[in-house]
């Protein structure tokens, strides 16, 4: 008899371990925003980020945002290009109120013209200055790079690539700016 009952007592036991390990691995499943994990960061140093951008850009599989102020350089408006014909959706958000904007426009008209959405920034703030770009929801690349030739290869800038909760703010920020930006 008391073999059965430290039998039955142990079957419970088992169960009861069981289900709050379930209930446990059920949390990190559907609500994994409530758990913390370390983020993955690396730092980009310019003079020479360009590999880093347009690798960090290939790397994009579903999606890829960008807000960008200045934009003047060919070689990631094509990797832009390039995102948008094997499938990635692009969309970009570049600032019209520069002094030249005219790389800017060209940028502009050359990614509308190869699929890639494009807006211009909206006039709900003095300027857009904002430099990042969200890789498929999951990571982010935000630092002092402008897309021109001088920031990416030859001045002294910073920025960071990273992976971790946060990039939920800059994806929100992104669909915010997104919404009151204008198509012309």
């Amino acid at each position: 008899m008391e073999r059965e009952e430290a039998m039955k007592v142990a079957a419970a036991f088992v169960l009861g371990a069981s289900l709050v390990l379930l209930a446990v691995l059920s949390l990190f499943v559907f609500f994994p925003s409530y758990f913390s994990y370390p983020c993955a960061v690396e730092p980009v140093f310019s003079p020479n980020a360009e590999p880093e951008v347009l690798s960090f850009i290939s790397s994009a599989s579903e999606t890829l945002d960008v807000e960008m102020y200045v934009f003047t350089y060919d070689k990631v408006a094509e990797a832009l290009a390039n995102a948008s014909k094997r499938g990635v959706r692009v969309r970009v958000i570049l600032e019209k109120r520069l002094d030249d904007n005219s790389a800017n426009q060209r940028n502009f008209d050359y990614l509308r013209a190869n699929g890639v959405d494009v807006r211009w920034a909206s006039f709900s703030y003095k300027l857009t200055h904002s430099k990042f770009l969200v890789a498929d929801r999951k990571r982010v690349l935000v630092g002092s790079i402008n897309f021109s030739n001088s920031a990416l290869n030859s001045n002294r800038e910073a920025a960071v690539i990273f992976e971790c909760p946060s990039v939920e703010e800059f994806v929100h920020a992104f669909e915010t700016d997104w919404g009151k930006g204008s198509a012309s």
